[in-house]
């Protein structure tokens, strides 16, 4: 798939537009020749990405591949002209002297030579592989629609799929809730193919059970088994989640048995696991979970191939409960939806829960929708997903003819079977050669074909950029939620996004994330009090198909522990290690842009290389080597793996954008990481690094620091773009009326804590009056200003967590919560507040919000542990 990688090139063009204009002199023709080369190109091969898939014409797939490796070496030649740039900028102290510089004789030829003999050569590539099209006389038939931008004000507009799960529901709770009759534990299987509506349905079933029997199981565990995982690696996290500790140390792995007994010997619980494929494990399940006899059950929801564990399960509810006549059959099989359900389902989707038909919606949409689905659920929504963005009807019968069965070799397979039957006997002979040629494996293996048609459809209508936003979801393993926040800062990171006159990149990226949650293409797990999106997935069916896209398109090498072998020519690099060991690369990666590292995490993962010789698991420095020759490298995002520090060739990186690391175990970033003057985001949340380089501060780029117990000191430079600040604590003394919150004037969430009154009170006070884009604000210390509901300008603020005194004017300590101040700054001064948690709250505090302002939610803060 060529069309990301020309995307690609052309978001760095927009990159180039903006340096100064003497970096530009004299190669700025060719480059815009190439641009607009490039431009037309991209609207050839996403046709040409369609056909591909037919297998159908060698000839394009030649053409589409070579374009795909042109349009890399232009991604490389500009940046390799940047990382060039970047650097001399650094060695000539910033970008005033080095524009002087550049206009130097020798410096300013060597440059633009550079750059100008690399483009010529592409170009010439370019006009080559042009002749070959003519030659070949590889076709361009362009779609009988173009792709559409969702109106975002219905990305929220969404019905939900609960369709045909009524008798599904009242089986489940039946199983569920029958302690009385059969207070055996018992296991549940919900079997069915995927897509089919499994996970939906068992969230909908634990909904109600805590909303109608709130007190029924005093446990409900939910998880879901990543492929290749061990069943100690499963038990360890129901452990975890049952107890909301932490992982079991390596010590303590032989009692996991044990200590998951321990801890449900007097408990009724509902356990919910997903992805059990093995009788074995399975054994494993049973054999750790104590049967109390007080209803306890266990819920496993299956594929299709793990028919043979729904079986098991019922043979293990038999032989416990064999003395009891109310043991029945406690496996749910789920089918598809038939034509009036899929057409319910398909309108809900589409215009919403309580929907209207429009006018001009025909009647022969809902047999049609029907025959290109097959009633499958996923399918389903993601057609739905699809037309809501067309007009109707003649986009929409134009993109249903397309889809309908049959359409593109129906009819030469139905002429080959026709000529068999022709030298068969009648009738019995026929029938003997139809029954062979219509097997149940082709019969799914056609269903299959079917949804991933739609899948394709769906995909190939995505505007460009929205593309590769997309398919970044593919460097993630199956059952995965994503902070969504996180990928909308890799997405910026990657140049995905481009800025827009009136928007911050941002808001942008949520734009584009709202785009492909209205085509249903990515799902909203989770919402927090203020209706933000935190947690989005993609469907695992959805995934594969997106993984299969990538790995086509050489937009990612997937990797697992099996396979660690990646070509050194790889650009973005992806580790899906869930066995929680994470092998190191041997060779050099020089073209790598991503490096994104998902192990298991809580594992006992380690980076080193040894693990079998490493008992103790002690974490490793420079774990990390093989990526220092990746010059081009923009985005670092690891999890789950064991780190003691990154490497101090990070300052060479200066590409970088984004590094998320989220291990405990890290202590020391090093003093290079000053050097990255492109960085927009340091995650290092889960960290214990307490102190960064001075430079640091000062790198003006810098949009997000997210860190646990970091120091903010008392100097730093103008930091205008920095807008999320959390996990941060002062320096000893800020002294005077001033503090490193002044260089921040566009913060929009601040998270300071471990600051006291009589070092930090008046400067922070003050600071405070300045950030007027505030939304979020959570402040931990012994008093907290009063200023955080006085002052006017918080007012775009939506949500306050105050850990601490609040320190009223009049100073009394014995002032409440409930007080004139609250009153004002809640009704007048903080129109936006939908959250405020206090240190305490009073029942005045209480009935006042709940009177002036009902959706209000008020929460006392819990016990703080940190200073």
């Amino acid at each position: 798939m060529a069309e990301t990688a020309i995307t690609a090139v052309l978001s760095k063009f927009g990159e180039l537009a903006s340096r100064e204009a003497a970096v530009l002199v004299q190669v700025g023709n060719d480059i815009m020749l190439l641009r607009d080369r490039l431009e037309w190109l991209q609207a050839f091969v996403r046709d040409a990405d369609r056909r591909r898939r037919l297998a159908s014409d060698d000839f394009t797939r030649v053409w589409v591949r070579q374009t795909r490796d042109v349009a890399f070496d232009a991604e490389d030649a500009l940046d390799h002209f940047f990382h060039k740039v970047d650097l001399e900028a650094q060695g000539y102290r910033g970008w005033r002297i080095w524009r002087r510089y550049l206009t130097g004789c020798t410096t300013q030829i060597s440059v633009r030579h550079d750059l100008s003999g690399q483009i010529k050569r592409i170009k010439s590539r370019l006009d080559q592989i042009s002749e070959n099209h003519k030659e070949f006389k590889i076709e361009h038939t362009p779609g009988a629609w173009t792709s559409s931008i969702t109106e975002v004000a219905a990305w929220d507009n969404i019905g939900d799929d609960l369709v045909g799960f009524d008798g599904y529901l009242r089986a489940l709770e039946n199983h569920l809730l029958s302690h009385e009759q059969t207070p055996q534990q018992r296991f549940i299987s919900i079997l069915g193919e995927t897509g089919i509506g499994k996970s939906t349905l068992m969230l909908t079933i634990c909904s109600k059970i805590i909303k109608d029997h709130e007190n029924h199981f005093d446990k409900l565990i939910l998880y879901s088994m990543p492929p290749n995982s061990s069943a100690n690696d499963l038990l360890k996290q129901v452990y975890v989640r049952a107890t909301l500790d932490k992982v079991p140390s390596e010590g303590e792995d032989t009692d996991i048995t044990k200590k998951l007994r321990s801890f449900l010997h007097d408990k009724r619980y509902l356990v919910i696991l997903g992805g059990i494929n093995s009788i074995t494990v399975l054994n494993c399940v049973k054999a750790s979970l104590p049967d109390n006899r007080n209803g306890s059950r266990v819920v496993l929801i299956l594929e299709p191939e793990s028919q043979e564990v729904a079986k098991h399960a019922d043979t293990l509810n038999k032989k416990v409960g064999a003395d009891s006549k109310n043991i029945s059959g406690s496996t749910i099989q789920l089918g598809r939806l038939n034509e009036s359900q899929s057409a319910e389902l398909f309108c809900r989707r589409v215009y919403g829960y309580n929907y209207t038909k429009p006018r001009g919606y025909k009647v022969s949409y809902n047999e049609q929708v029907f025959k290109i689905t097959g009633g499958h659920p996923l399918a389903i929504v993601v057609l739905a997903g699809l037309l809501r963005s067309k007009e109707m009807p003649v986009e929409w019968d134009s993109v249903l003819q397309q889809l309908m069965p049959g359409v593109d070799a129906g009819e030469s397979q139905g002429n080959k079977i026709a000529g068999v039957l022709l030298t068969k006997e009648k009738p019995f002979e026929w029938d003997a050669l139809l029954q062979q040629l219509m097997p149940t494996t082709e019969a799914k293996l056609s269903n299959r074909m079917t949804i991933e048609r739609i899948f394709s459809t769906s995909f190939d209508d995505l505007p460009h950029d929205l593309k590769s936003c997309f398919l970044y979801f593919a460097a993630y393993p199956t059952n995965i939620t994503h902070p969504a926040d996180q990928i909308m800062r890799m997405w910026i990171a990657e140049g995905f996004i481009k800025p827009e006159k009136g928007k911050n990149m941002e808001d942008l990226a949520q734009e584009f994330l709202k785009e492909l949650i209205s085509r249903f293409l990515v799902e909203v797990k989770y919402r927090n009090e203020c209706e933000k999106i935190e947690l989005v997935q993609v469907h695992n069916r959805l995934l594969r198909f997106l993984q299969s896209e990538a790995r086509e398109a050489s937009f990612i090498e997937i990797h697992d522990n099996t396979d660690v072998l990646a070509p050194a020519a790889v650009r973005r690099l992806s580790i899906q290690n869930d066995s929680g060991n994470y092998i190191p690369f041997g060779n050099r990666f020089p073209k790598l842009r991503s490096f994104i590292c998902r192990v298991e995490e809580g594992e006992g993962a380690s980076a080193t290389p040894d693990l079998k010789n490493d008992p103790k698991n002690i974490p490793r420095k420079d774990p990390l080597k093989f990526l220092c020759g990746s010059k081009f490298l923009r985005v670092i995002s690891i999890g789950g793996i064991r780190l003691a520090e990154l490497p101090d060739a990070i300052g060479d990186m200066i590409h970088l954008r984004y590094i998320g690391v989220t291990s405990c175990d890290l202590e020391n970033l090093p003093s290079s990481i000053g050097r990255l003057l492109n960085l927009q985001t340091l995650d290092i949340r889960n960290s214990k690094v307490k102190i960064i380089a001075p430079k640091f501060w000062r790198i003006k780029t810098l949009r997000h620091v997210i860190a646990a117990q970091l120091q903010l000191p008392n100097s730093v430079g103008e930091l205008n773009n920095l807008q999320t600040l959390h996990g941060v604590k002062p320096a000893e003394n800020w002294g005077g009326l001033t503090c490193p919150l002044d260089m921040m004037t566009n913060l929009q969430s601040l998270e300071l804590h471990g600051f006291n009154d009589a070092n930090h009170g008046v400067a922070l006070e003050r600071a405070l009056q300045k950030l007027e884009l505030l939304g979020h604000l959570k402040l931990t210390g012994d008093k907290i200003p009063s200023s955080v509901f006085t002052a006017p300008s918080l007012r775009y603020v939506e949500s306050l967590v105050l850990d601490g005194d609040i320190k009223w004017a009049d100073n009394s300590s014995n002032t409440p919560s409930y007080s004139p101040e609250v009153a004002l700054g809640i009704c007048e001064l903080r129109p936006n507040l939908t959250v405020l948690k206090l240190n305490s709250v009073s029942k005045e505090l209480e009935e006042f919000i709940e009177k002036i302002r009902p959706h209000l939610t008020v929460y006392e803060c819990p016990t703080r542990t940190d200073a």
